[in-house]
């Protein structure tokens, strides 16, 4: 009875048909995505051919395989929905994808998404533990197993739907690791005076004058290295400020979502730059001119002096399709016709690469066709083997060489520098002819010089970090050997001289043309003594004296930071001891109403309704302290602790009273203390092993408790 089929709950049935309705409406409407003459493939194996990157539907750690069959079709349809409708380039789907198909082959033995359940998708997080190593990545992926498992039941696919949450905690790490991070992420010194000394020396190889010029304009403004290929040659404009001085902005495209913006160009900045760009105006002004050629003449072959003269419809020999394609026969085995077997590897290549347009992969295969297949006549003069002769039935002409040459040699994109279709090659500032940068950039012999080619994140990178054993990097090639920078690194650089210099973070954000200000914390390296000492700079400072904040004291009048001398008319918070100076607009309250021990609680010497209240709490302290030595003495978990802390606010308490008593202090003094540094936050994750950097010092020892709270205590001023 091998032909019973097998029963289905209704659930089942209606998940898998939600299914098959999600991949059909992904199928129906992915051909609207087609190139010219280039249908896309839903059976491809991957999407990168017609614009869509990250879409390589293979196997965790085997590229060769594709995903399960009864997988790959939702895993394509998600991408479609990624890539192609949301438009998510950069994220951690393909990652999650493919840990879940694991997971569900190792569980069911199937790749039927309905049949998802939490313990495939907790399988699907231990499989991304043991195949990355990045604590981060595993982070990440965890979260797009999350995103994966809302869609599937956003869908209604899942058969028997469930909640679920990563177990995956975000990787969290010390000051110290993240300082030496911050180091990793930022220019070194030598880096950046090995850079400045080429560029005033005004290297003469176009690839020198390409690299320090990107690096200039890279130094004058926070930008992404993919950025460049959207620069045009005419992308200044100045204006004048409010104070008539002249500001410089270059005209920008930020990627992300942000768009076509303006850049302002720091004063101490603005000449190198002009200066960066100007240099490489000059050496690629022709190739700007070919690339319009190119794009007003599309049925035209590019003219050189190898091409025949002969019109675009006349019929070619090999050796005429040789020398118009600048295709060299002098390595090529005597036997038989050179340019014949130069000519045909040609045509194979053109029909073998898997990114050939239709168009011409017809073409390439219909001159393939008419090449005679046997062996050829041999003719010999005077007994010696002079030639061999082909019964050869192609006609190559100069307009088909010309769909074949453009089909090779030009950028994918043509006539834009990428796929967003900003800006055109022949207005591109970084728009250089194939081959430009050869003697140099290649061991790979002659580059013909058909093609265009900007900049690149590629060989931008390479030049920077010198991470081929082949090619030298720009620093080794001018003698600053061991010296090497990433490309991003000048973001990076520029992102935290912006946070010392004081600019807003929604300034910063615009500045580096990021749409989200709260990014700007991954790319600002300030060291902690730096934020520490910026912290101090925004603490109000307190007047010595306030004659006028007594008087307000005595009465319900709302009290000011003006009344401390302050500019800021910000209304404080009364307290039971005194005044508190805290920013609530910045944060909530840190210390979790412990004012003794807070750095931002002010006493007022005249107050004595707050000198009354902090005689009651020291007579409270000492009651409790009384019942907490005793706990102690009998072994209570947890009554040290609180021995100890009592202690320490009992001791304040006491010097507060004795500084608001003493006749030598006037009324209207200012009495703040300063911070212990305990805090509501940092006390729960110590309670949870997470606090990542303690301070052994915050308590002092029995001995020096007396000298550590008069160091503490002080007169505002």
């Amino acid at each position: 009875m091998s032909n019973v089929i097998p029963f289905l709950p209704k659930p089942e049935l209606a998940a898998q048909a939600m299914l098959n309705e999600f991949i059909h409406w992904a199928k129906s409407n992915i051909h609207l995505y087609d190139k010219p003459l280039d249908c896309v493939q839903w059976e491809a194996k991957s999407w990168h051919r017609w614009g869509f990157e990250n879409t390589t539907c293979s196997k965790l750690g085997k590229r060769s395989e594709l995903l399960h069959p009864d997988f790959i079709d939702y895993a394509k349809a998600m991408l479609f929905e990624e890539r192609v409708i949301k438009l998510r380039k950069k994220n951690y789907t393909l990652h999650a994808l493919r840990c879940l198909e694991v997971a569900l082959l190792d569980i069911t033995q199937n790749g039927d998404v309905t049949a998802v359940t939490a313990a495939i998708f907790d399988k699907a997080c231990a499989v991304a533990q043991n195949y990355y190593d990045a604590s981060t990545t595993v982070y990440q992926v965890s979260r797009e197993l999350k995103y994966v498992n809302d869609h599937l039941h956003a869908l209604g696919v899942v058969a028997n739907p469930f909640i679920w949450e990563p177990q995956i905690k975000p990787f969290r790490i010390t000051l110290k690791k993240s300082y030496e991070v911050a180091k990793k992420k930022l220019p070194s010194d030598k880096s950046l005076i090995a850079l400045g000394e080429i560029f005033h020396n005004k290297p003469e190889l176009p690839l020198d004058i390409m690299i320090t010029s990107a690096v200039a304009i890279m130094l004058s403004h926070p930008c992404r290295i993919g950025e460049l290929a959207y620069v045009k040659k005419d992308c200044f404009f100045a204006e004048r400020d409010a104070q008539g001085r002249e500001q410089l902005y270059m005209l920008w495209y930020s990627a992300k979502g942000f768009g076509a913006t303006q850049k302002p160009i720091p004063g101490i900045m603005a000449e190198t730059c002009q200066e960066a760009v100007n240099r490489v105006i000059e050496i690629t002004q022709e190739a700007r001119d070919y690339a319009k050629w190119l794009e007003e003449n599309p049925d035209s072959f590019p003219r050189h002096a190898g091409v025949p003269n002969k019109g675009l419809d006349e019929p070619l020999s090999t050796q005429e399709a040789c020398d118009a394609l600048m295709l060299s026969t002098r390595r090529v085995s005597s036997r038989g016709n050179k340019s014949r077997k130069v000519f045909k590897k040609f045509l194979e290549n053109i029909v073998a690469k898997k990114s050939t347009s239709s168009k011409a992969r017809k073409i390439a295969q219909e001159l393939l066709y008419g090449f005679d297949s046997s062996s050829g006549t041999r003719h010999y003069v005077n007994g010696w083997l002079a030639e061999y002769e082909f019964n050869d039935t192609f006609k190559v002409t100069l307009r088909t060489l010309n769909v074949l040459l453009r089909e090779k040699y030009l950028p994918e994109h043509f006539p834009f520098t990428n796929s967003k279709r900003i800006t055109k090659w022949q207005d591109a500032l970084f728009c250089f002819r194939t081959g430009a940068f050869a003697a140099v950039d290649s061991n790979k012999g002659t580059v013909k010089p058909f093609g265009l080619t900007g900049c690149g994140n590629a060989r931008l990178s390479l030049h920077l970090t010198g991470g081929s054993k082949e090619i030298k990097s720009i620093f080794e090639r001018h003698g600053y050997n061991g010296v090497k920078v990433n490309t991003h690194a000048f973001r990076h650089y520029l992102n935290t001289g912006a946070n010392r210099s004081y600019l807003s973070q929604e300034l910063i954000a615009r500045w580096s043309g990021r749409e989200n200000p709260s990014q700007n914390k991954v790319y600002n390296h300030m060291s902690v003594d730096e934020k520490a000492a910026e912290i101090e700079a925004f603490t109000p400072q307190l007047a010595v004296m306030s004659d006028k904040l007594l008087a307000s004291l005595k009465t319900n009048a709302p009290i000011s930071m003006k009344d401390f001398g302050d500019e800021s008319d910000r209304i404080v918070h009364r307290t039971e001891f005194g005044i508190c100076i805290h920013d609530y607009a910045q944060e909530p309250c840190a210390k979790f109403n412990n004012c003794l021990t807070c750095g931002e609680h002010v006493c007022v010497k005249g107050d004595e309704t707050k000198l009354v209240n902090l005689k009651e709490e020291r007579e409270y302290l000492r009651s409790s302290l009384e019942a907490f030595q005793r706990e102690a003495d009998e072994g209570t978990y947890g009554a040290n602790t609180w021995l100890q802390t009592t202690m320490e606010k009992m001791e304040r308490c006491d010097q507060l009273i004795q500084m608001l008593e003493s006749p030598d202090i006037e009324d209207g003094a200012l009495i703040r203390g300063v911070e212990n540094g305990w805090a509501a936050g940092r006390n729960a994750l110590a309670m949870r092993g997470e606090l990542v950097e303690e301070d052994a010092n915050l308590i002092a020892t029995e001995d020096d408790k007396v000298a550590e709270l008069e160091r503490l205590l002080g007169s505002g001023g």
